[in-house]
């Protein structure tokens, strides 16, 4: 596989302008060009009914920490440089089938072997490290059940040095940062899409349902991607039910996979809630910057200011937020999870709290999935609507 990796081969003026002015870019606090996630598994009582939890000696633990860089070439959106690193803490028969799956794919993918089990494909290469207890448990007194062993992969770029410290950076993901705190949930108040004025002006905190709308894939694509967790959330801790052990076998396939939702976000079109959002800015019934998790740089485009939360460089994974004091509320759309805190911290500031969601996705297979918002509480208010359903609605009235 050779790299820088062709995702565009031609981009329009349009799309050349959209990476130039706002994905090579750190506007919002993050530099789209980059992109990293940290994902972390692991069993614990509080998650029993998704990690197959039931006693203190399941400890399984499934890491996963990717660094990639965009770039353009020419006129072609390429991907400059990959790096990826994941760790399995399991038991011994289970590490012995992530590894034999590792190394057939290795095999069939016809790579090359080196000393060190270093494993090389054109300018990719793959080290597959075995031990009964890692370092980084080591280094912090973390006890493993007698019967589990680790196991590491590193796949990355043969020229990228990774940064200093890179190494220890999902691990301190895991070990200081731990579990997130989640509310328990409660019953909001349901409102008609109409009644969303009432709460203006807002501070808006964006997810990536509207991002659906616009034809980039769901985030939780990358978790099938990845082989985070299964469409029904429950943790992989299997050799064969985790996606990305298709990597060694094709890696060229494998980073299409990876890859496509950066490649759609280049390309998406505007909808009409992106407009009815940049209108209702420009006429201050939303204030300040959008919080985001998303990249895919919709709000960028429009002129409205965004701040990114998807940054691993602060405590709980929360930046510093400018707040906007002419803001009643906060309006969450299409945000599922409260782990980046926004939501808790607006009610701390004596915000009021409103959803727009749906509660539910459509699957890969088209079925609908039933996605509930993890914690609202007694004092919120709740659209129970797409992103676009409630502001056409909205619209009408304003």
């Amino acid at each position: 596989m050779r790299f820088p990796f062709t995702l565009i081969p031609e981009l329009t003026d349009e799309q050349l302008s959209r990476y130039r002015q706002h994905v090579d870019s750190d506007a919002s606090g993050w530099h789209r060009r980059f992109t990293e996630s940290i994902w972390r598994r692991h069993q614990h009582p509080s998650n029993a009914k998704l990690s197959g939890w039931t006693g203190p000696d399941d400890k399984k633990r499934r890491l996963l920490h990717f660094f990639d860089e965009y770039g353009v070439e020419g006129r072609a959106f390429v991907l400059r440089h990959a790096y990826l690193v994941m760790n399995v803490t399991l038991p011994r028969e289970h590490v012995d089938e992530y590894e034999q799956t590792i190394l057939e794919g290795l095999r069939r993918g016809e790579w090359k072997e080196t000393p060190g089990r270093r494993f090389v494909r054109g300018d990719l290469e793959a080290v597959v490290t075995r031990r009964a207890l890692h370092p980084m448990d080591l280094e912090r007194h973390h006890a493993i059940p007698a019967n589990f062993e680790n196991l590491d992969v590193v796949v990355k770029t043969a020229s990228y040095q990774p940064r200093k410290g890179w190494a220890e950076r999902p691990w301190r993901v895991f070990f200081d940062v731990g579990l997130r705190k989640t509310l328990v949930r409660q019953e909001p108040t349901l409102i008609e899409p109409e009644r969303l004025k009432d709460f203006f002006p807002a501070q808006l905190e964006l997810g990536c349902g509207p991002s659906i709308e616009a034809g980039i894939p769901h985030l939780s694509t990358l978790h099938r991607i990845y082989g985070v967790s299964q469409a029904n959330y429950g943790f992989i801790f299997r050799a064969q039910h985790d996606g990305l052990l298709s990597l060694f076998q094709d890696p060229e396939a494998k980073y299409r996979e990876m890859t496509d939702i950066y490649r759609a976000c280049l390309v998406a079109g505007s909808t009409d809630f992106y407009r009815e959002l940049s209108t209702l800015h420009h006429a201050g019934h939303l204030v300040g910057p959008v919080i985001t998790n998303n990249f895919d740089s919709q709000c960028a485009v429009l002129g409205l200011p965004e701040v990114s939360l998807r940054r691993y460089d602060w405590g709980p994974y929360y930046p510093t937020i400018d707040d906007d004091p002419r803001a009643k509320s906060l309006l969450v759309v299409g945000v599922h999870a409260d782990r980046r805190l926004v939501q808790m911290r607006a009610r701390e500031r004596g915000l009021t709290v409103v959803y727009v969601d749906p509660e539910a996705y459509v699957a890969p297979d088209g079925g609908r999935i039933p996605y509930p918002v993890e914690a609202p509480q007694a004092a919120d208010f709740f659209v129970r609507a797409t992103a676009s359903e409630a502001f056409n609605r909205l619209a009408r009235v304003m």
